[in-house]
């Protein structure tokens, strides 16, 4: 899950929420739907295949990747995907948010939600 003291509201895109390479590696697997760390490593060929399978451990623990084990060819390999669209990982970085919000701030946080929902229409 993404760790609130992680959050940095200065970046851009998901490395906001997740390191670059986790971002990256999200945007990969939403784009191919499945993939093997080999492939993601040839992909992003300036990452170690180290890294690569350091950070999709990372995503799996944290429950934003699926890893199934695949023993179809002569070999035993893991097959990596998304646990959800772009949508169903922005509504689960923004419940953990506004539950921390609501836990620190109370009430309020929910009436200024109400004011930015009002706005936006």
């Amino acid at each position: 899950m993404v760790k609130l003291e992680r959050i940095n509201l200065e970046k851009k895109g998901l490395t906001k929420f997740f390191s670059p390479n986790e971002g990256r590696i999200l945007e990969l697997l939403w784009k191919n739907r499945k993939m093997t760390s080999p492939d993601i490593q040839f992909v992003c060929n300036d990452l170690s295949l180290a890294c690569v399978s350091g950070t999709l451990d990372r995503l799996v623990k944290s429950g934003f990747v699926n890893r199934k084990l695949d023993e179809t060819e002569k070999r035993v390999r893991y097959i990596y995907s998304p646990s959800g669209d772009r949508k169903n990982v922005g509504n689960k970085i923004s419940t953990k948010i506004l539950e921390s919000l609501v836990d620190t701030f109370g009430e309020s946080t929910l009436d200024s939600i109400g004011k930015i929902s009002k706005k936006g229409r």
